[in-house]
């Protein structure tokens, strides 16, 4: 189950920049537009368990999901959807990249561990594919807004690993919760924070709202991009550890060179099948320990039926 749903998150986030994208062309603002993402999302979510009377955390639970809410939700999305207005979603996601390099400090600064030779070429191997993925792709002025756009994409990214790890000890100490439930209530609290944010940044037009495109994008991030994708990333994130589940971050430059390829008419350069190839093989190596151990307990491909593990 864990290399499955693995597959899954890279698929769906590896689409949501461009989903992003598709909105903010459409003429929405960027972070009223995350906001509504995230709130109704999460709404979604604990009215799902509330429903079925499921076991909510107490108020000392609650204020760490706070925490992880300003960090993956508001903190991250905040500068990810406002960079997407001046740099091309598939910039965006190849900058993202720096993120699984990120949790990787954090985590082994947390542990107090050391880094393996083979996780450093892994990370090396990967990060040097998604530069070869860029390299023929990228074009563009490089203006003032440019630089600062590109810059915020790798905040963005920081922002994420910090929760990301964080979550790690919320989602380890707090198993007999559904990581889909602590998922939806961050997911809240980072809305609402987003939404603040923007009604005095932005001052959101609702009109923007009635474009097709705009619901289209909202529609997408709101079941795909934040319901299913962060709940599987969190529930891989208890399971294993911050490092594995944010490779998706590698896998995301090539699943949006395919989708340009197939809907719109770019073609793939021998540069980016090179660097797909070493994206891949980096994440092998990065987690060939991780996925080792889970082979050897027959996880990898096993649906578990705990109750902390399951909608």
């Amino acid at each position: 189950m864990v290399i499955l749903n693995y597959i899954f998150i890279c698929f769906i986030f590896g689409t949501t920049f461009f989903a992003i994208k598709v909105g903010i062309d459409a003429g929405v603002d960027p972070i009223f537009s995350a906001s509504l993402r995230f709130i109704v999302a999460g709404l979604i979510v604990i009215l799902f368990f509330k429903i079925r009377k499921a076991k909510f955390p107490s108020i000392t639970v609650i204020k760490q999901l706070v925490i992880v809410g300003f960090c993956i939700t508001f903190g991250t999305f905040a500068t990810l959807y406002w960079a997407e207005q001046y740099i091309p979603s598939g910039l965006a996601a190849i900058l993202s990249a720096f993120g699984p390099i990120m949790v990787l400090l954090l985590n082994k600064y947390d542990e107090k561990s050391k880094f393996s030779s083979v996780q450093v070429l892994g990370l090396g191997a990967s990060l040097g594919g998604v530069i070869l993925i860029a390299s023929p792709g990228v074009k563009g002025d490089m203006d003032f807004l440019w630089i600062i756009a590109s810059i915020a994409v790798i905040l963005s990214s920081l922002f994420y690993s910090f929760g990301t790890v964080y979550s790690k000890k919320t989602m380890a100490l707090k198993s007999e919760f559904s990581p889909f439930l602590l998922n939806g209530i961050q997911m809240l609290f980072g809305g609402i924070m987003l939404l603040i944010f923007s009604l005095f940044m932005e001052q959101p037009k609702l009109t923007a709202l009635t474009d097709i495109s705009v619901q289209f994008s909202l529609l997408y991030l709101v079941i795909f991009g934040s319901i299913m994708g962060h709940g599987l990333y969190y529930w891989l994130v208890g399971k294993t550890n911050p490092v594995f589940p944010n490779t998706w971050l590698y896998v995301s430059p090539i699943i949006a060179m395919v989708l340009g390829t197939l809907f719109l008419g770019e073609k793939i350069q021998t540069l980016s099948i090179i660097g797909s190839f070493m994206v891949l093989f980096g994440v092998f190596l990065t987690n060939q320990n991780t996925l080792a151990e889970y082979y050897r307990k027959g996880t990898l491909f096993k649906v578990t039926h705990k109750s902390g593990g399951n909608l």
